[in-house]
């Protein structure tokens, strides 16, 4: 009977041992089969800059669309879950889609929570986008802000994230100013 005892433990630990493991590389695969297989969307941003003490400097974004159309906006709550078609508007900017409580059988959606909704019958709720921080090196995050806001306050100038959106996933890939990489913007502005 003493025998038992130390295979089961060995069992459990080898166990817990594979799930401690398995956890994390099965979220990198995910977000990474989104990069690579997910469609793109182009989201229209209004950047704030703000500072996180565990993960550094990045450029918070707030997002042009973040209403969802809905049949009857009372049906749901704060914090609750909801899946959001994502389209391709005639501006060539994502657009966000209806809110269901169910998962849609075709199509791109988010999986996201509400924010605020209307005590009305119908209209519209407003959801949380699940990628609202561009993580960035520390030294070009506030510059890149600063072009960020500059951009978004010309009318001749876009600032948008390009998001890779997979079933309900979203991974955001770049922050574009004029259909440019943050990055590669930034060095051609620091340049002229």
């Amino acid at each position: 009977m003493s025998s038992t005892k130390p295979t089961a433990m060995l069992w459990c630990f080898c166990v817990l041992a594979v799930a401690q493991v398995w956890v994390p590389l099965s979220m990198i695969a995910r977000r990474e089969a989104t990069l690579r297989k997910g469609a793109a969307y182009k989201f229209l941003t209004r950047p704030v800059d703000p500072y996180d003490a565990f993960r550094g400097r990045f450029v918070r974004l707030n997002f042009e669309s973040t209403q969802a159309n809905t049949t009857n906006s009372a049906a749901f709550s704060r914090r609750q879950v909801v899946y959001v078609g994502v389209e391709v508007g005639t501006n060539g900017y994502a657009e966000l889609g209806e809110a269901t409580t169910t998962r849609p059988s075709e199509g791109d959606y988010l999986r996201t929570h509400v924010t605020y909704r209307r005590n009305t019958q119908n209209g519209q709720i407003r959801v949380e986008l699940p990628f609202d921080r561009f993580y960035m090196n520390e030294a070009d995050a506030p510059e890149a802000e600063r072009q960020v806001r500059r951009a978004g306050r010309r009318e001749t100038r876009s600032a948008y994230a390009l998001v890779r959106v997979r079933a309900g996933m979203a991974v955001l890939e770049d922050l574009y100013i004029e259909d440019k990489p943050i990055l590669e913007f930034m060095k051609q502005a620091s340049e002229e």
